[in-house]
């Protein structure tokens, strides 16, 4: 976090907070003042200009122009808070008082700071304003919040024998992390109450979980959820998921004492429906994280400025909650227009420049797990080890891999009265040639359905007769297939045993 008095003394005249805690952000504001010795008056359109001791709104200077023109004024020494000035910066009288206080106020050791939720900074005043990002709250930050409000509750815990030790405390300040203040406390509040009103067999950190799930979902950008999949629903990709397992603790403390860097991520490539997806989710299980969906395409807004406000709030975000799998599916789609031929300003060139940035420098405990399914237009620094821990070519399945893959989706749909010894299991494999595991579960559940008109239980019939009625996707896209498995001989890692020395994935394309 950036130190707000280093600026009031250095004599900044133009400071630019992009945050949605406004309160937050305030209280900053007053502590670094009351160091400073300074008066604050604060200014919004509801209340105008007025001093910071004083609750009583001056609609006189509600006008941004005339509450700009006290400003300049007021008192030398003083600092004033503007809230959602961002509003006006189109009007050219604004723009005005903004440039001239630029100049006036470095002289009277006044300052001006905007305080807003858009960092959307016109050219004109970029050399004359600092613009400064407030992160969200630390670990710190929120335990403070959480043990204000146990406190404030304790005799009714106490009454429901309700105890929390201090290993469940740090895992629940753990699941708040990436909130503001007001949703940690909301969620602190909402997962009490449900645990008082009868909610004992659930633990505080999994409520707290569920209402932080909420909370990052509004973004509309980010979803936080829980995910049932794991490693033994992932057919074959024995050299991934090898990978990964020497990873299972890399985010313990264990792996710090030793110095281990924390994992920065991969990323999968292959056609889809082969198990990029499954293994994005499987991998935060396996991991013991959990996984936050990012969704690049949801990034980019109508407004100028709105597409890069949206990744730096969604970049904080996943590095204030840490521990983490970050799932980004199809980046490739995401992110196409980045040669500056898209239309659209530049924009998708300076978002995939964030990203990249990102992907190379960010140190925090969030695993990125990306997902491509052709490298058509995907520029080649995106590519670039260094980036990315390792890269991964998921092909079609081999023959042993696709009767692991019958073998889990017969079983999934059967559990215990559904024999597996009832199937030739190899004769389902060889008629399923270059099928992905999606192809595969297709052909299950359709066989199923032939099977249920039947009047039968599923057999091997059923499923053939839907296997006949499917044209896999590595048949019509066969040079696509084979440009990717060119490229991934050099540049990546078979996801799969090799069948051979030579082959990877024995695929006929």
């Amino acid at each position: 976090m950036f130190n707000l008095l280093s600026y009031f003394k250095a004599g900044y005249p133009l400071l630019h907070i992009t945050t949605h805690e406004e309160s937050r952000a305030e209280l900053m504001i007053r502590q670094a003042a009351i160091e400073a010795k300074k008066k604050i008056f604060v200014w919004s359109t509801t209340d105008g200009l007025r001093s910071a001791d004083k609750p009583q709104p001056d609609l006189s200077t509600a006008d941004a122009a005339k509450a700009l023109t006290k400003a300049k004024e007021g008192p030398p020494g003083a600092i004033y808070v503007f809230r959602d000035l961002h509003a006006f910066y189109k009007n050219p009288l604004i723009m005005r008082h903004l440039r001239d206080i630029a100049t006036s106020f470095k002289q009277v050791a006044k300052h001006l700071v905007v305080v807003s939720p858009s960092a959307d900074i016109p050219s004109d005043l970029q050399h004359d304003i600092v613009m400064l990002e407030f992160e969200l709250p630390t670990a710190a930050d929120i335990s403070i919040i959480f043990d204000e409000l146990v406190n404030n509750n304790k005799e009714s815990l106490k009454k429901n024998g309700i105890e929390i030790e201090e290993d469940e405390k740090d895992m629940i300040i753990q699941a708040a992390m990436g909130l503001t203040n007001e949703e940690a406390e909301s969620a602190f509040a909402m997962a009490i109450i449900d645990k008082l009103n009868g909610k004992k067999e659930k633990k505080i950190v999994e409520l707290v979980m569920s209402e932080k799930a909420k909370a990052v979902r509004k973004s509309g950008i980010l979803q936080y959820f829980d995910t049932a999949a794991n490693i033994g629903d992932i057919g074959g990709l024995e050299v991934l998921k090898s990978w990964l397992k020497k990873r299972t603790r890399a985010f313990t403390k264990a792996a710090r004492d030793f110095k281990l860097p924390y994992p920065k991520g991969i990323l999968l490539m292959g056609l889809p429906g082969c198990g990029k997806s499954l293994s994005a989710k499987a991998t935060a299980n396996i991991l013991g994280v959990p996984l936050i969906r990012f969704d690049i395409g949801r990034v980019f807004g109508g407004l100028v400025g709105a597409s890069e406000s949206n990744m730096r709030l969604a970049i904080q975000t996943i590095e204030a909650v840490g521990q983490c799998v970050v799932h980004i599916d199809e980046l490739e789609k995401a992110l196409a227009g980045s040669d500056g031929h898209g239309g659209d300003g530049g924009v998708t060139r300076r978002i995939l420049g964030n990203f990249l940035e990102w992907t190379q420098e960010h140190t925090c405990p969030a695993f990125i797990v990306a997902t491509m399914n052709s490298r058509i237009g995907v520029p080649p620094e995106l590519l670039r080890r260094g980036r990315w821990d390792q890269l991964f070519f998921i092909g079609p399945p081999s023959l042993a891999e696709r009767e692991a893959i019958f073998k889990i989706h017969i079983y999934k749909r059967g559990r215990d009265w559904r024999d597996l010894s009832n199937f030739n299991i190899n004769e389902l494999a060889k008629a399923t040639d270059k099928f992905s595991g999606a192809e595969i579960e297709a052909a299950v559940i359709d066989g199923m359905y032939n099977a249920f008109d039947d009047g039968k239980d599923l057999r091997n019939e059923h499923i053939l007769q839907a296997i006949r009625l499917i044209n896999p996707l590595a048949r019509s896209s066969s040079e696509e297939l084979e440009a990717m498995v060119q490229w991934s001989k050099e540049n990546a890692i078979n996801a799969s045993e090799c069948e051979d020395e030579n082959s990877g994935r024995k695929l006929d394309v």
